[in-house]
């Protein structure tokens, strides 16, 4: 991975305000906060599902780097 100086010197930014902030948390007294094993959501946000247009089956096998029998070919990776 190559950067440019300019690059660079926005994600020294970047990263440097990051670990302010993470540094800034640690600041906080939790002693009186029970550990939680995950987030409980009484209910997730869902979106709607809406049809919309989408490739047909032909146009997507078109822009495949490979096919076979009518479908996507994929490298066998598990023997």
């Amino acid at each position: 991975m190559s950067l440019s100086e300019a690059e660079a010197a926005r994600l020294q930014g970047e990263l440097g305000a990051i670990v302010a902030y993470v540094a800034q948390l640690e600041e906080l007294d939790t002693r009186d906060v029970p550990p939680m094993v995950h987030v409980g959501l009484a209910r997730l946000p869902f979106r709607e599902d809406v049809v919309m247009p989408c490739l047909s089956h032909q146009d997507a096998l078109d822009q495949a780097p490979s096919v076979d029998s009518g479908g996507f070919a994929v490298p066998t990776f598990v023997e």
